[in-house]
């Protein structure tokens, strides 16, 4: 399982880039009201798969017993955090799909992005921010 948990620990950095990049696009188009194109859309869903491959990554591990040797952080707030934090990069991500025009669809994919991404970035361990691997 220390494996998983390398895999882990490495694919959150995908999940913030791609995250990050998608919470730009939709501030960028949002604020300069640009068109809603099929890039934003394959963005957005980019953003969500990358949070549901991390959920699945994690899931497996805690199935696996790995969070009771890490304490209450990882075995409790970590995992609630996150699964919030995915619930609601899915919620903005369809309400983005179905808003009316383009500056609605970036403006609350953009709002749904950042609360994501501050929800995810509180939940990592802060010993963990200064490591690119942590088993």
């Amino acid at each position: 399982m220390g494996a998983l948990a390398g895999i882990h620990s490495l694919w959150r950095w995908v999940v913030l880039i791609v995250v990050l990049v998608a919470f730009v696009r939709g501030l960028i188009g949002w604020l300069r009201g640009g068109d809603w194109t099929s890039n934003d859309r394959t963005l957005a869903m980019l953003a969500t798969t990358a949070l549901d491959i991390q959920l699945v990554i994690g899931i497996l591990l805690y199935g696996a017993g790995q969070h009771w040797k890490s304490g209450a952080f990882i075995a409790y707030i970590h995992p609630l955090i996150m699964i919030i934090a995915i619930a609601i990069a899915h919620i903005f991500s369809v309400r983005a799909r179905r808003a009316a025009t383009p500056i609605a669809k970036h403006r609350t994919l953009a709002i749904g992005l950042f609360l994501t991404l501050f929800l995810v970035s509180a939940a990592i361990p802060a010993y963990s921010w200064s490591r690119a691997w942590v088993s």
